[in-house]
């Protein structure tokens, strides 16, 4: 589908005032009361003369209310800092850790609530931990926060609310720039609105795709030659990758054979990291159209074309090596820190990696390289566990207007104090290593794109695997052809759920 940038108003004036201590409250369950309204403090006194003028927070929503210290309570697959920070283990020294911790203390000032994660069931147990309370009648949990790509599907299964039929988005402006609107559009289908995520935690960003490049081996072997100037000027392509990689590999343990003691100009994970580079080289799942109905279009000549170059690459040549899904995390952390390594591709998030942070060689971050000249703009997507945010359809309907209110509140207050201290301080400051990957990172985190049947892809037909299933085999063609009828038939029945 069509990328658009990924915008956020931060206010870093505003998000450092947040940062400042703020006093606890209460924290006990209890049933909602009517919100009091804020009576007219001013919002603006403790700040600088010149930002006077400017609204306390980025939402529209009144800037105290009080819901009796009710615990909102999360089921969830994995996520745990958007939802709250065990002040007991988490470093709180640490800058991202340290907002999270301010923002909860605003959020209590600020309505009276806490965050409670009821339940971690990791994302294998998370669809029947979720089904379970819906079909029991529970009302344990208030939201669900889920792993895009094994628990999306809930919302075609009668599991979650529709949002926008509930009264939700009376109060949640989902055209706020703290929300992915690009994310949302693609998760959901059409007007049927049952997931949002955006800024209401620091994985939407740190889940971002983009290339590590060791600088000591690209100084070995291009000392004279701009990595960044080759990005800018728009000539960084996958054929040039492979030109760069050509002459890199080195067979470090001598005994003639391709293996893992050795360097490589580029490395590959038989997994989603592969998902990653085909949406670089503009691969698209989702046609959609004049009647705006939806259709796979993964098998088109183009989506062959990628796949050709890419398994030239990684099994046609010795400078690309594809890791197996379960070993690369910690093989290419290891390839890279000890130089044996051109190009690394991988999320911000490893920026972040203590291995890699403290690596004696510096390392560049660069976008995905374009498929060819021809495609106009670097794309990036992120990893398929993007977390998601819905209600049950077992919420009560007098407590929707509160859990409207909270979710409002917090994807607002994290876009204003987490956001700018992962996105600003840590990762394009204390994570980089020079100014020129700071702006790269901007640059990549305004090519993001999103894919409505990729996202939905386990429903349809395993789209999600298709590329790293398939990737090790010559031709591809014929597995396009074979899966065509099926894919148009489950797309269907799935549109059929959502709809209904």
């Amino acid at each position: 589908m069509k990328q658009k940038p990924f915008s956020r108003s931060l206010a870093l004036f505003l998000a450092l005032a947040l940062l400042l201590p703020l006093a606890s409250c209460a924290n006990a369950k209890n049933d909602p009361e009517t919100p009091a309204q804020n009576t007219g403090s001013d919002p603006s006194a403790a700040m600088e003369e010149e930002a006077e003028t400017e609204a306390k927070f980025l939402d529209a929503l009144p800037e105290t209310l009080d819901y009796g210290g009710y615990e909102v309570t999360f089921l969830s697959s994995e996520e745990t800092k958007s939802i709250e920070l065990d002040e007991a283990e988490d470093d709180i020294s640490d800058v991202v850790n340290e907002a999270y911790w301010r923002r909860n203390r605003a959020l209590e000032e600020r309505l009276n609530v806490k965050l409670i994660l009821g339940e971690k069931t990791g994302y294998g147990g998370f669809n029947a931990a979720a089904t379970q309370t819906v079909t029991s009648g529970s009302d344990d949990y208030d939201v669900f926060c889920a792993h895009t790509r094994f628990n999306v599907s809930l919302a075609a299964s009668g599991q979650m609310m529709k949002l926008n039929e509930n009264g939700f988005t009376d109060t949640i402006n989902i055209h706020a720039p703290y929300w992915s609107q690009l994310f949302i559009e693609n998760i959901n289908y059409k007007d049927n609105l049952f997931w949002l995520t955006g800024d209401m935690t620091h994985s939407f960003i740190a889940y971002i795709y983009a290339m590590f490049v060791n600088s000591t081996v690209w100084n070995d072997f291009f000392p004279d030659e701009s990595l960044y100037g080759l990005v800018l000027e728009g000539n960084w392509t996958l054929d040039k990758m492979s030109s760069l990689c050509e002459n890199v590999y080195r067979d470090l343990n001598g005994n003639a054979q391709v293996d893992l003691a050795d360097s490589f100009g580029v490395i590959m994970q038989k997994g989603h990291v592969l998902n990653g580079m085909v949406f670089a080289n503009g691969v698209e799942y989702t046609g959609v159209d004049d009647a705006g109905n939806y259709s796979v279009i993964l098998g088109s000549e183009h989506t062959i074309d990628v796949f050709d170059k890419l398994h030239t690459i990684f099994y046609g040549t010795d400078y690309g090596y594809m890791f197996d899904n379960a070993a690369f995390d910690n093989g290419s952390i290891t390839m890279l820190t000890e130089d044996r390594v051109l190009f690394c591709p991988n999320t911000f998030q490893t920026a972040g990696n203590e291995l890699i942070r403290n690596m004696e060689s510096d390392f560049m971050i660069i976008p995905l390289p374009k498929f060819d000249d021809q495609q106009e703009n670097y794309r990036v997507n992120q990893y398929d566990g993007v977390p998601l945010y819905g209600c049950p359809t077992t919420l009560s309907t007098d407590k929707i207007g509160m859990i409207a209110t909270v979710l409002e509140a917090t994807c607002s207050m994290t876009s204003q104090t987490v956001i700018p201290a992962y996105y600003d301080l840590a990762l394009k400051n204390k994570y980089s290593r020079d100014a020129e990957t700071a702006k790269m990172i901007d640059l990549i985190h305004d090519c993001i794109t999103a894919d409505f049947c990729f996202y939905w892809g386990d429903s349809i037909g395993d789209l999600m695997g298709f590329f790293y299933n398939n990737i090790q085999n010559e031709e591809i063609a014929s597995k396009f052809k074979s899966n065509e009828k099926v894919w148009a038939k489950t797309l269907s029945k799935l549109v059929g759920k959502l709809e209904g």
